[in-house]
């Protein structure tokens, strides 16, 4: 390679006069013939300041060794280094050590730098190239091209930003728009911020309005939940995650979908629209709607707009899942030491009430005026008395007692008010109430539950059917649960059952209050309780032919396979029989009968049509964090900060 300096050389120091400096320039462009009429003052690149500034040649090349410290204006863009070679014939300059370019919202620097002056393109290479800008976001990385021009960097290979509060963005490769105040991050993104990691497979970072805009394939980690979507937004000035597209959230206990989410970083409430599915995998529950708001401790969500819950069970290992649906679905979680005691009071005394047996208190009563009447001892050979009054009534309590037995114990009482930190679950369910499970379904204006006492509660012209042959009616119902099985329904005041035979004959029971027993949600006795009517159709060769009307006080029924297999009334008790031929159908009816068939679901569709998105858990779980390696490489410090909050891989 062979250096030949130019005879014109030219010393410029610090302190001379501008003027010098300009015909410096001018020269240049005289040797370059870069110098046109139409070109525009932006397009010359001008030698502002320097030490020394000279021609050299290399292989026949000429250039322009400038001394430094150095600055050149381009594109009102000024470019510092300590020194430069500016090829004459490319107008490319190759500027080495201390670089820097300026322009009004930016600062680059590297230790070199490649500037193609006619492309307005500056290409940083080095051990550390550094973007800042106005906002104290810093990026670094190796290789980096940024236009002059335009404003625009291109990086590439890796690279870290930091923005002016610790927060971190990296990826492969991006841009920075330094008009639009915009970073895009594109190719294994990885962000933290605020205690949580991201990724994505691009994001938007708004410097201005300090908001990061995420693509495809978006998953957020705080804490012990992930958040997924295929777009969506952080919000940073609010700590407020936007997700708008296949939104989804897991949580230790749930799964939330919906179209859109807002999701608050601080306290962990959700805000879901749009086909909202809420998976509580150890209530065992589904919530389903097109509104709803999920406050995470304590756990509670409110439905609206079209809103479903499902509650499923297992039997036999068979899964069969309650669907309830109403105009608005409150469910929540309390602990018992944060439970007023008047609502556990109320809940005591509901279980106490429901406890009591009446037809088992008569009987005992009964065998008890019975026993009193027998002699206290028997002498030898002597023959004891029969009360024949009253041996039918006892063969039959008795009888009764064996195969399904009497509740005459207390209700188990409820743990009181103090640190116990168990939770209970309670659901409201407000105006249009429907639900249908495959052996029961309903319908309401109102219903509560609380697992205080398990027991659910009916409000407002209530009705349930069981196997959809058997209709409950009264003022208002409660439904015991145990085990998430149906134990025993309590209907409360013009207490009515319909037991549907035929499309014309129903057995049908009218009385004060009724309850009905199930075992394994099978109905196999119910009591009527207070001024007691009733209709029953017998059958002679499987065809219906006589009307058995009763009244009595008392009436209890054991019931198999949904047909009543024997009744005992007990107490003032009248009966007729009447053959049904020619009987007008007015007279098979009693005062008050309602068959009310046409309202029940018959699947769980006519309670809710929504597809039921099956579980995420385990694919979401098995996502594996962000790694951070170009932020190990560019701000090792901040990497520090990341590995207390990074889930350790197995």
């Amino acid at each position: 390679m062979t250096i030949c300096s130019n005879n014109a050389t030219l010393n410029v120091k610090a302190g001379l006069s501008r003027f010098i400096i300009i015909v410096i320039t001018l020269l240049h462009f005289q040797i370059a013939g870069y110098a046109q009429n139409s070109a525009s003052a932006d397009s010359l690149v001008r030698l502002v300041e320097a030490r020394s500034a000279h021609l050299i040649e290399v292989d026949g090349t000429s250039y322009r060794k400038i001394v430094g410290p150095a600055t050149f204006l381009h594109n009102n863009t000024y470019l510092k280094c300590d020194t430069a070679l500016w090829n004459v014939n490319t107008n490319i300059i190759d500027a080495l050590g201390n670089v820097e370019i300026l322009q009004e919202n930016t600062r680059l620097t590297s230790d070199r730098i490649e500037y193609v002056a006619d492309e307005n393109l500056a290409k940083f290479r080095g051990s550390l190239v550094q973007l800042s800008d106005r906002d104290g976001n810093i990026l670094n990385t190796n290789f980096l091209n940024y236009n002059t021009k335009d404003s625009i960097a291109t990086f590439f290979n890796g690279a870290a930003m930091r923005n002016n509060d610790g927060s971190l963005i990296e990826s492969i490769q991006g841009n920075y728009f330094s008009k639009e105040k915009l970073f895009v991050f594109s190719d294994s993104v990885a962000m933290f911020t605020d205690s949580v990691l991201i990724s994505t497979t691009q994001l938007k970072y708004h410097t201005d309005t300090d908001i990061a805009e995420f693509s495809n394939r978006t998953l957020a980690w705080r804490d012990s939940s992930i958040l997924y979507a295929n777009y969506g937004q952080y919000v940073r000035p609010q700590n407020l995650f936007i997700f708008e597209k296949d939104s989804y959230i897991l949580t230790r206990e749930q799964e939330l979908w919906a179209d859109k989410l807002m999701y608050y970083r601080t306290t962990g409430y959700a805000d879901l629209y749009e086909n909202v599915q809420v998976l509580d995998t150890v209530q065992k529950s589904i919530g389903l709607a097109h509104k709803a708001t999920y406050r995470p401790s304590p756990r509670r969500v409110e439905l609206t707009r079209e809103p479903a819950v499902g509650m499923y069970s297992y039997e036999n290992e068979v899964a069969d899942t309650l669907f309830l649906a109403a105009d608005t679905i409150l469910y929540y979680t309390r602990r018992m030491c944060e439970i007023d005691s008047a609502s556990i009071a109320l809940a005591q005394e509901r279980l106490n009430l429901s406890a009591i047996d009446p037809i088992a208190i008569h009987d005992n009563e009964r065998r008890a005026a019975r026993q009193k009447k027998q002699p206290a001892k028997l002498g030898k050979g002597a023959v004891a008395v029969k009360d024949t009054s009253s041996t039918l009534l006892a063969d039959m309590a008795d009888s009764l007692k064996i195969e399904t037995p009497l509740r005459e114990e207390a209700a188990e009482k409820i743990i009181p008010p103090g640190e116990d930190t168990t939770q209970v679950d309670f659901i409201d369910a407000y105006h249009n109430v429907r639900f249908y499970r495959s052996d029961v379904q309903g319908r309401c204006d109102s219903l509560v539950y609380t697992g205080l006492d398990s027991m659910a509660r009916f409000y407002s012209n209530p009705v349930m059917w069981h196997e959809g042959k058997n209709q409950f009616t009264a003022d208002s119902i409660q439904a015991l649960l145990k085990n998430k099985q149906l134990s025993k329904i309590n209907l409360l005041t013009n207490a009515f059952i319909a037991m549907q035979e035929d499309s014309i004959h129903f057995n049908q029971i009218r009385s004060l209050e009724m309850a009905a027993y199930f075992a394994n949600n099978e109905l196999y006795r119910f009591d009527a309780l207070g001024g007691v009517s009733a209709i029953f159709f017998m059958e002679e060769d499987s065809t219906i032919t006589l009307m058995d009307r009763e009244e009595c006080k008392l009436m209890t029924a054991k019931i198999k396979d949904n047909q009543i297999q024997r009744t005992r009334s007990i107490q003032e008790l009248k009966q007729n029989v009447f053959p049904i031929y020619n009987l007008p159908l007015e007279e098979q009816r009693l005062k008050g009968f309602q068959w009310r068939g046409e309202e029940r679901p018959v699947t769980r569709f006519d309670v809710t049509d929504r597809i039921i998105k099956p579980s995420k858990r385990l694919e979401i779980e098995s996502i594996s964090q962000p790694g951070y390696v170009y932020t190990k490489k560019y701000f090792p410090e901040l990497y520090d900060r990341i590995i207390p909050f990074r889930r350790q891989e197995e």
